[in-house]
């Protein structure tokens, strides 16, 4: 088990449990008695008699508790005896493996990719018969209550794994997974704001909450998954914001707002990926003796003399440098 901080005792903390870390002959007690009922609260039991095993990593914010977890088959339970510490918080769980869940009197199925949303002041079981990687926020339901439409009956039905929304939400959230930006509070705040404008959406949010998490929460999720794709991308030297847009359904002028939001172009975010990915080629001696062209076409730039220029302006130094450096 490793930790950043107490999680008790901080406004922001990570902490991690793997079974690896552990003998085999301790590793279910220690999860169940520390990690699962103490720490999360929750009764987790293995579901096969295959070997057991999981990694989880929790990160808690202000009004936030996140845990992505990977598994063999488990099953996760809010018992009765757990209900005594008071807890109401709400409790979106998603998971990429097909489950069922018995929930305020109703059995659900879920498809992978599926989400339900959870009350943890009532029991609760959700079981995957085979290994699954997990996602759980749990924030508390007081916070919901001026922003869904009803936040009885958005409880113990599914959500589709296809709805666009979710899976805004599951991508901003792997921000928050290694997020050293978060170490900041103001950025804890904001990062916390964001998830609740997401939640909201996802579960029905009224017509105020989803303006606000349209100039928010949904907006800092588009940009977050437009950066992805562009990091991903950035060795095509023909990827333009038109083509960006495109892919996610949103204007040319919509996706430039998003990065003048943060004082940045479309442009300048593709050329500093480019740039970053050649300075990491070159400094590692990828390219042996090969010519600085070919690492400059392979990260997308055309122009040799272009790459030249922005590289030097934004190292201080020259590719071939660099390169030189790396050999010696």
């Amino acid at each position: 088990m490793t930790n950043d901080t107490d999680l008790g005792n901080a406004e922001s903390a990570s902490f991690r449990f793997s079974t690896e870390t552990l003998p085999a002959a301790d590793r279910l007690g220690v999860f169940r008695e520390v990690f699962g009922q103490k720490m999360l609260r929750l009764d987790m039991e293995p579901f096969s008699s295959q070997g057991f095993r999981t990694d989880a990593t929790v990160r808690s914010l202000p009004g936030l508790n996140v845990v992505w977890g990977s598994n063999s088959p488990v099953r996760v339970s809010r018992t009765r005896q757990l209900l005594s510490d008071g807890n109401d918080d709400l409790l979106l769980q998603w998971a990429d493996a097909a489950g069922s869940c018995l929930h305020l009197g109703r059995e659900i199925a879920l498809g992978p990719g599926d989400a339900i949303a959870l009350s943890c002041s009532d029991v609760g079981r959700v079981t995957f018969a085979s290994s699954v990687n997990l996602i759980s926020v749990g924030v508390p339901r007081a916070v919901f209550g001026s922003l869904l439409r009803d936040a009885g009956g958005c409880l113990a039905r599914p959500i589709s794994a296809h709805s666009a929304p979710l899976q805004m939400l599951i991508g901003y959230l792997e921000l928050l997974r290694g997020g050293p930006a978060l170490a900041l509070p103001e950025m804890q705040k904001l990062a916390v704001a964001h998830v609740y404008d997401l939640l909201a959406v996802v579960l029905g949010a009224t017509r105020d909450a989803a303006q606000t998490a349209g100039r928010r929460g949904v907006r800092a999720a588009r940009l977050c998954a437009v950066k992805q794709e562009i990091a991903r991308r950035s060795s095509d030297g023909a990827l333009s914001v038109s083509d960006v847009a495109a892919r996610f359904r949103l204007t040319p002028r919509y996706l430039q707002m998003l990065f003048e939001s943060e004082g940045t172009t479309f442009t300048e975010f593709v050329r500093e990926q480019r740039l970053t990915r050649a300075y990491r080629m070159l400094a590692s001696g990828w390219i042996g003796h090969g010519k600085i062209a070919d690492i400059a076409l392979a990260c997308g730039f055309g122009d040799i003399s272009y790459f030249n220029r922005k590289f030097r302006a934004r190292y201080g130094t020259t590719p071939s440098d660099v390169r030189d450096r790396s050999r010696d």
